[in-house]
């Protein structure tokens, strides 16, 4: 599903990943955790081609995404992968079942756009909520949304930045279980940044990045 060989990012003089090489097969679901400052996010940037390293190839689906030019590495981002951010990022204007339909109609998509994104909403119980705006819902209803959105376009992978650091307990615990029964449901791949623990031990593998080694 994905391959990295020899990443490596430097920014001024701090070295931030060093040779980094990683594989992830379908379906798994990859914790990455370690200190702040140890790279965490800069890889998964990197693995998501929101950034590009100053050294090395990453390979999706067998494309070696670096190659593309700027507007097919775009296009190809918003057709092969979500993105789960900790404050989810959501656009206020926008009803919850606009914001999922976005970027499927960035995309050029719109036939049956709604009607995914409906079902989306209502498999992750949010079929109460589709006409709400953000400010109107509850953290966890948000991050659920912010999930449905990442799926909407059926990536070939879900990269998640700390999906759970801006939530309580229960509401971590709850997308954390959503995580797996997505996998289960959908064999969705996930590569998960994550400071907790619970969600890091339940995960298929658990890398730990140092110093920029993973």
């Amino acid at each position: 599903m994905l391959t990295a060989h020899h990443i490596s990012r430097q920014y001024g003089t701090l070295q931030v990943l060093k040779e980094i090489n990683l594989e992830i097969k379908r379906g798994e679901i990859v914790a990455i955790v370690g200190a702040s400052g140890a790279g965490k996010s800069t890889l998964l940037h990197i693995l998501g081609t929101l950034d590009r390293p100053d050294t090395g190839q990453v390979f999706i689906n067998n494309t070696d995404v670096f190659k593309l030019k700027d507007q097919e590495l775009a296009t190809f981002r918003n057709q092969q992968i979500g993105f789960i951010f900790q404050f989810h990022n959501l656009l206020p204007e926008f009803t919850a079942l606009e914001n999922v339909c976005l970027p499927a109609f960035i995309g050029g998509k719109e036939k049956g756009v709604k009607e995914k994104a409906t079902a989306l909403l209502h498999k992750l119980g949010l079929q109460e909520r589709l006409h709400n705006l953000p400010s109107q819902l509850s953290g966890g209803e948000q991050q659920r949304v912010a999930v449905a959105r990442a799926l909407i376009n059926d990536p070939a992978l879900v990269f998640a930045d700390e999906p759970s650091g801006n939530l309580d307990s229960k509401n971590a615990e709850e997308l954390h279980h959503l995580f797996f029964k997505l996998r289960d449901e959908l064999n969705q791949t996930f590569v998960i940044v994550t400071h907790n623990e619970q969600l890091a031990t339940l995960a298929d593998r658990k890398l730990e990045m140092i110093d920029g080694n993973l």
